[in-house]
Protein backbone atom coordinates (compact mmCIF):
# COMPACT_ATOMS: atom_id res chain seq x y z
CA UNK A 1 0.00 0.00 0.00
CA UNK A 2 1.42 3.39 -0.63
CA UNK A 3 0.68 6.00 1.59
CA UNK A 4 -0.38 8.74 -0.54
CA UNK A 5 -3.05 6.86 -2.75
CA UNK A 6 -3.92 3.47 -0.93
CA UNK A 7 -5.65 3.35 2.33
CA UNK A 8 -4.52 0.10 3.17
CA UNK A 9 -5.33 -3.50 4.20
CA UNK A 10 -6.71 -2.79 7.51
CA UNK A 11 -9.12 -5.61 9.29
CA UNK A 12 -10.44 -8.20 11.73
CA UNK A 13 -8.77 -11.37 13.33
CA UNK A 14 -7.11 -13.61 11.24
CA UNK A 15 -5.14 -17.11 12.54
CA UNK A 16 -2.74 -19.37 10.83
CA UNK A 17 -4.40 -22.11 10.01
CA UNK A 18 -3.41 -25.93 9.56
CA UNK A 19 -1.91 -25.66 13.28
CA UNK A 20 0.55 -23.04 12.21
CA UNK A 21 3.31 -21.90 9.50
CA UNK A 22 4.97 -25.21 7.10
CA UNK A 23 8.60 -25.07 8.27
CA UNK A 24 10.62 -22.87 6.33
CA UNK A 25 14.49 -22.87 5.18
CA UNK A 26 15.62 -21.05 8.40
CA UNK A 27 14.05 -23.93 10.98
CA UNK A 28 11.57 -22.17 12.11
CA UNK A 29 8.03 -22.91 12.18
CA UNK A 30 4.43 -22.20 13.37
CA UNK A 31 5.25 -23.71 16.82
CA UNK A 32 8.25 -21.64 18.02
CA UNK A 33 8.01 -18.37 18.23
CA UNK A 34 10.32 -15.91 16.14
CA UNK A 35 12.40 -12.92 17.66
CA UNK A 36 11.74 -9.38 16.86
CA UNK A 37 12.35 -9.34 13.31
CA UNK A 38 14.34 -5.91 12.62
CA UNK A 39 14.47 -5.39 8.51
CA UNK A 40 18.24 -3.96 7.89
CA UNK A 41 16.81 -1.56 5.23
CA UNK A 42 16.13 1.93 4.58
CA UNK A 43 12.39 3.13 5.38
CA UNK A 44 10.16 3.00 2.43
CA UNK A 45 12.93 1.57 -0.32
CA UNK A 46 12.83 -1.29 -2.38
CA UNK A 47 15.15 -3.92 -0.76
CA UNK A 48 18.72 -3.74 -2.62
CA UNK A 49 19.02 -6.94 -5.03
CA UNK A 50 22.20 -7.33 -3.43
CA UNK A 51 20.75 -9.05 -0.06
CA UNK A 52 18.37 -11.00 -1.79
CA UNK A 53 18.84 -14.58 -2.40
CA UNK A 54 17.15 -17.75 -3.87
CA UNK A 55 13.62 -18.17 -3.81
CA UNK A 56 11.74 -21.40 -2.99
CA UNK A 57 8.55 -20.02 -4.20
CA UNK A 58 7.40 -20.67 -7.48
CA UNK A 59 3.79 -19.30 -7.40
CA UNK A 60 1.74 -17.56 -4.38
CA UNK A 61 -2.23 -18.01 -4.63
CA UNK A 62 -4.83 -16.14 -2.79
CA UNK A 63 -8.40 -16.86 -2.37
CA UNK A 64 -11.10 -15.15 -0.81
CA UNK A 65 -14.67 -15.08 0.09
CA UNK A 66 -16.04 -11.48 -0.85
CA UNK A 67 -18.81 -11.80 1.42
CA UNK A 68 -16.62 -12.00 4.67
CA UNK A 69 -13.73 -10.80 2.92
CA UNK A 70 -11.60 -13.17 4.35
CA UNK A 71 -9.20 -15.42 3.14
CA UNK A 72 -5.83 -17.95 2.32
CA UNK A 73 -2.22 -17.20 0.98
CA UNK A 74 -0.57 -20.81 -0.07
CA UNK A 75 2.83 -20.19 -1.27
CA UNK A 76 3.74 -23.28 -3.22
CA UNK A 77 7.22 -24.27 -4.01
CA UNK A 78 8.74 -25.66 -7.47
CA UNK A 79 7.70 -28.75 -6.22
CA UNK A 80 4.24 -28.30 -5.77
CA UNK A 81 4.66 -28.33 -1.82
CA UNK A 82 2.73 -26.27 -0.11
CA UNK A 83 5.48 -24.11 2.10
CA UNK A 84 3.34 -21.58 3.62
CA UNK A 85 -0.34 -21.40 4.57
CA UNK A 86 -1.90 -18.44 6.40
CA UNK A 87 -5.29 -16.32 6.96
CA UNK A 88 -5.64 -13.15 4.89
CA UNK A 89 -8.13 -10.03 5.12
CA UNK A 90 -8.81 -8.42 2.02
CA UNK A 91 -11.31 -5.39 0.99
CA UNK A 92 -14.67 -4.56 1.51
CA UNK A 93 -17.60 -4.18 -0.83
CA UNK A 94 -16.82 -0.54 -1.69
CA UNK A 95 -12.99 -1.39 -2.26
CA UNK A 96 -12.84 -5.39 -3.24
CA UNK A 97 -9.52 -6.70 -3.63
CA UNK A 98 -8.99 -7.36 -7.54
CA UNK A 99 -8.56 -10.25 -9.00
CA UNK A 100 -6.71 -11.87 -12.00
CA UNK A 101 -2.79 -13.33 -12.14
CA UNK A 102 -0.44 -11.11 -11.24
CA UNK A 103 3.24 -10.88 -10.76
CA UNK A 104 5.60 -10.15 -8.11
CA UNK A 105 8.29 -6.99 -8.22
CA UNK A 106 10.19 -6.19 -5.49
CA UNK A 107 10.08 -6.13 -1.14
CA UNK A 108 9.51 -2.92 0.14
CA UNK A 109 10.30 -2.99 3.93
CA UNK A 110 8.84 -0.32 6.75
CA UNK A 111 6.69 1.46 4.94
CA UNK A 112 5.05 4.55 6.27
CA UNK A 113 2.27 6.95 6.34
CA UNK A 114 1.13 10.33 7.86
CA UNK A 115 -2.45 9.62 6.89
CA UNK A 116 -2.73 7.05 10.03
CA UNK A 117 -1.12 9.33 12.29
CA UNK A 118 0.77 7.24 15.23
CA UNK A 119 -0.37 3.88 13.35
CA UNK A 120 1.73 4.23 10.79
CA UNK A 121 4.15 6.86 10.90
CA UNK A 122 6.76 5.01 12.55
CA UNK A 123 9.13 2.51 11.04
CA UNK A 124 7.79 -1.41 11.74
CA UNK A 125 11.03 -2.26 13.45
CA UNK A 126 11.60 0.91 15.33
CA UNK A 127 8.09 0.56 17.00
CA UNK A 128 8.62 -1.22 20.38
CA UNK A 129 5.41 -3.05 19.67
CA UNK A 130 5.55 -3.21 15.73
CA UNK A 131 2.97 -0.48 15.94
CA UNK A 132 2.48 0.06 12.37
CA UNK A 133 -0.43 -0.92 9.78
CA UNK A 134 1.75 -2.11 6.99
CA UNK A 135 3.55 -4.43 9.24
CA UNK A 136 7.64 -5.12 8.58
CA UNK A 137 7.31 -6.30 4.87
CA UNK A 138 4.77 -5.16 1.66
CA UNK A 139 4.84 -6.90 -1.60
CA UNK A 140 4.70 -4.62 -4.59
CA UNK A 141 3.05 -6.49 -7.97
CA UNK A 142 3.64 -5.16 -11.32
CA UNK A 143 0.04 -4.87 -13.03
CA UNK A 144 -1.15 -3.48 -9.69
CA UNK A 145 1.57 -0.62 -8.75
CA UNK A 146 -0.45 2.02 -10.00
CA UNK A 147 -3.53 1.14 -7.78
CA UNK A 148 -1.60 0.75 -4.90
CA UNK A 149 -2.58 -3.00 -4.00
CA UNK A 150 -0.18 -4.74 -2.39
CA UNK A 151 0.57 -8.05 -0.10
CA UNK A 152 1.42 -6.57 3.25
CA UNK A 153 1.61 -7.28 6.99
CA UNK A 154 0.14 -5.91 10.25
CA UNK A 155 0.27 -4.70 13.47
CA UNK A 156 2.33 -6.04 16.03
CA UNK A 157 5.25 -8.32 16.71
CA UNK A 158 6.80 -10.86 14.22
CA UNK A 159 5.78 -13.79 16.09
CA UNK A 160 1.90 -12.56 16.05
CA UNK A 161 -0.55 -15.02 13.88
CA UNK A 162 -3.11 -12.23 14.49
CA UNK A 163 -4.03 -8.41 12.97
CA UNK A 164 -6.67 -7.86 16.01
CA UNK A 165 -4.80 -4.21 16.63
CA UNK A 166 -5.79 -3.28 12.93
CA UNK A 167 -9.18 -3.56 13.93
CA UNK A 168 -8.81 0.04 15.52
CA UNK A 169 -8.50 1.74 11.90
CA UNK A 170 -11.04 -0.64 9.66
CA UNK A 171 -12.47 -4.30 9.54
CA UNK A 172 -11.67 -4.73 6.10
CA UNK A 173 -8.82 -3.60 3.65
CA UNK A 174 -9.57 -1.13 0.99
CA UNK A 175 -7.94 -3.81 -1.36
CA UNK A 176 -4.64 -4.85 -0.05
CA UNK A 177 -4.15 -8.21 0.76
CA UNK A 178 -3.44 -8.18 4.46
CA UNK A 179 -1.54 -10.93 6.24
CA UNK A 180 -0.05 -11.65 9.92
CA UNK A 181 3.30 -10.28 10.40
CA UNK A 182 4.20 -14.07 10.96
CA UNK A 183 3.28 -14.81 7.46
CA UNK A 184 4.52 -11.92 5.99
CA UNK A 185 7.99 -12.22 7.23
CA UNK A 186 7.80 -16.01 6.83
CA UNK A 187 6.66 -15.28 2.32
CA UNK A 188 9.53 -12.83 2.24
CA UNK A 189 12.09 -15.23 3.96
CA UNK A 190 10.77 -17.84 1.37
CA UNK A 191 10.63 -15.77 -1.64
CA UNK A 192 13.88 -12.93 -1.10
CA UNK A 193 13.40 -11.69 -4.61
CA UNK A 194 9.81 -11.92 -5.90
CA UNK A 195 10.36 -10.27 -9.41
CA UNK A 196 8.51 -12.18 -12.05
CA UNK A 197 6.77 -14.31 -9.44
CA UNK A 198 3.29 -15.30 -10.09
CA UNK A 199 0.71 -14.18 -7.83
CA UNK A 200 -2.74 -15.11 -8.08
CA UNK A 201 -6.00 -13.72 -6.42
CA UNK A 202 -9.10 -15.61 -6.81
CA UNK A 203 -12.61 -15.95 -5.53
CA UNK A 204 -13.00 -19.41 -6.41
CA UNK A 205 -12.10 -22.18 -4.15
CA UNK A 206 -11.32 -24.34 -7.40
CA UNK A 207 -8.12 -22.54 -7.71
CA UNK A 208 -6.95 -23.66 -3.57
CA UNK A 209 -3.57 -25.66 -5.03
CA UNK A 210 -3.22 -29.09 -3.93
CA UNK A 211 -0.26 -30.13 -2.11
CA UNK A 212 1.70 -32.19 -4.48
CA UNK A 213 4.50 -33.04 -1.75
CA UNK A 214 1.70 -34.82 0.46
CA UNK A 215 1.81 -38.70 0.24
Amino acid sequence: MSGSTHPGSIGDDQTVVSGGLHPIADGHSGGRQRKQHTAPHNVGLPIPAGKLTANRVQRVVVVYNPDTSTGEVFAVGHDGTILLHGDVVVGGKDSPTPTGTYHGSHWESNHVSKKYGSYANTPWDKSPLGLNAFGPYQLHLKELENRGIYLHGTMGPSWNPFTALNSLLSSTSHGCVRMSNRVDISLHDLMPNPAGIEVKISTSKADIPADKGKP
